[in-house]
C-alpha cells in the first residue's frame, strides 16, 4: 500500500488473503476524523479478503461520520462490486 496525497491510499497488485492484512493496516491507521480514499486503479486481483477489509475500513469510517471513496476501481473490479452488491453500499468515484 502506498499513501499518496494526505488521506488517499493507493492499492497496488494483488489483495488476497496474503496482502488483505496490509490493506486493512493502512486503512485503520488513518483515524476516522476525515474521508479517506482508497485508489483502486493499481489493483491486478481482489479476492474475499480484499472486500472485507474494504467493508471493514467503510463500516468504521461511517460509524465516525466519514467516507470511505474508492476511486478508479477497473470493469472487473467494478463488476465485482456490482456481483456482490457492494456498489450500492460503497461509494465509488470514477
Amino acid at each position: 500500500m502506498e499513501i499518496t496525497e494526505p488521506r488517499t491510499i493507493a492499492a497496488i497488485g494483488v489483495v488476497d488473503a496474503h496482502t488483505a492484512d496490509d490493506l486493512a493496516k493502512a486503512l485503520d491507521d488513518l483515524d476516522g476524523t476525515a474521508d479517506v480514499t482508497l485508489d483502486l486503479a493499481g489493483i491486478e486481483f481482489i479476492d474475499s479478503s480484499g472486500l472485507r477489509a474494504i467493508v471493514t475500513a467503510h463500516q468504521r469510517l461511517d460509524a465516525a461520520g466519514c467516507r470511505l471513496h474508492l476511486r478508479s476501481p477497473s470493469a472487473s473490479m467494478r463488476r465485482l462490486l456490482e456481483l456482490t452488491g457492494l456498489v450500492d453500499l460503497l461509494h465509488i468515484e470514477g
